[in-house]
């Protein structure tokens, strides 16, 4: 699988966090890092609905 870069819209911090153990990598859909974004979620939705940077708290919608 390709790496999971991602960057924040605002400032452009990296999000792609540590990597991911070979062995447990199936249970997240074979991707190879954790995130470091921080999801928002709704009560009313019971799902992210946004992101949050963890360097400068920035919050921008998910994308579906």
């Amino acid at each position: 699988m390709e790496d999971s870069k991602e960057f924040c819209p605002y400032c452009g911090a990296n999000l792609q966090g540590d990597p991911i153990p070979k062995e447990l990598q199936k249970h997240y859909g074979n991707a190879t890092h954790f995130s470091r974004k921080i999801g928002i979620s709704s009560l009313e939705k019971d799902r992210v609905i946004k992101w949050q940077c963890p360097d400068c708290k920035q919050e921008w919608e998910r994308e579906e």
